[in-house]
């Protein structure tokens, strides 16, 4: 797969695609939206709490069990300056997002102790695009739902005046 993504405009319907490589709607070739020089890539760190809810502090534990391959809790609290309860909550988070491997381990000495693993980073990117995906589609619903109870509130006003207090409340 080419890393080279374009996002492309249909010139009929005015619907968007991205892709790498032809899109077509409305049985044609959908145009290509040339870069726009104000729109910037984001950062790793934007991508991820945007998309997955990541935080930073779940971002640098991610890196954490990355580099150090199977970690405890424990080991985490020792390596960061983050209480064992905060490392437990975070990582539970990565692990019910695909990131890490959460595996529970019974102890010699009696009990039990979680080791958190890392998944292979294609595995994450896949996830990552999954979801991606998935929220760039929950997003396209609100602004259409935001545009449509634009046009309704303008349209037809409750008092005969325009009215944008639709768009402050939930």
């Amino acid at each position: 797969m080419s890393n080279d993504v374009t996002t492309f405009e249909c010139s009929h319907c005015g619907n968007l695609g991205i892709g790498d490589g032809e899109i077509r709607c409305c049985e044609e070739t959908m145009e290509v939206i040339e870069d726009d020089p104000i729109s910037s890539t984001p950062t790793l760190s934007e991508l991820l709490k945007s998309v997955l809810d990541m935080s930073e502090t779940e971002l640098e534990l991610c890196l954490c069990v990355m580099e150090g391959g199977s970690v405890t809790v424990a080991t985490l609290a020792e390596q960061t300056e983050y209480d064992r309860s905060l490392i437990n909550r975070h990582l539970n988070h990565l692990a019910s997002i695909g990131v890490v491997k959460k595996q529970r381990r019974l102890l010699d000495s009696g009990g039990e102790v979680y080791i958190y693993t890392p998944v292979s980073p294609e595995t994450v990117r896949v996830q990552l695009r999954r979801e991606f995906h998935q929220w760039t589609a929950m997003a396209t619903a609100q602004l259409n739902a935001l545009q449509r109870e634009k046009v309704e509130s303008i349209a037809d006003p409750d008092d005969g005046e325009p009215t944008w207090e639709v768009f402050y409340s939930e």
